[in-house]
């Protein structure tokens, strides 16, 4: 019951923050929030991803101990999804295939945190290495962009690359993976 109650408080949380601490972006009309899933992104990093629009919701469930769905949606419409899962485990190389099978230009790609990735121009599937004292010795990050916004190019990969590596390890260190 207890961490039902942490999760709608830190949802209501999420949802606060993407309100009250948002500035104008380059996206004309769009408040480009400075946290996304409960941990800070910079605005410049997750503007790019975001279509022209006047409203954006921030949505999250779940719970830290196991999953946290978290989503952006701009005037309606879900644009940016991230999904992150706790294990014990390295993901097995068909998980890595399957993302190489979904996402456009998708390869594997070095990233400044201790973990692997897999990024496209429509999404990414990432792990992260946690320290040996964490609850969890990953986190598994997809990330899905969905919508007209998307830029099926390398610029669009370079963009989506720039955001994982600012969000994974806001993400792990939020979530206390690693410090």
């Amino acid at each position: 019951m207890n961490v039902v109650r942490q999760g709608a408080a830190l949802l209501a949380s999420v949802v606060i923050t993407a309100s009250a601490t948002a500035c104008t972006s380059s996206n004309e009309g769009l408040d480009v929030p400075g946290k996304f899933c409960g941990a800070p992104v910079k605005k410049s990093v997750l503007s790019p991803l975001l279509p022209e629009g006047k409203d954006l919701e921030a949505q999250q469930s779940g719970s830290e101990a196991t999953e946290i769905l978290c989503s952006l949606h701009v005037d309606g419409v879900q644009v940016l999804t991230s999904t992150i899962r706790t294990t014990d485990q390295p993901l097995p190389p068909e998980d890595w295939n399957t993302a190489l099978a979904k996402y456009s230009k998708a390869k594997k790609r070095e990233v400044s945190f201790a973990g692997a990735a897999v990024i496209g121009a429509n999404g990414a599937r990432a792990t992260a290495k946690c320290q040996p004292d964490a609850s969890s010795a990953f986190l598994i990050f997809n990330i899905d962009l969905q919508g007209d916004q998307i830029d099926n190019s390398q610029s669009g990969v370079k963009k989506l690359q720039g955001f994982l590596e600012n969000y994974v390890p806001a993400m792990t260190k939020y979530l206390d993976c690693t410090t």
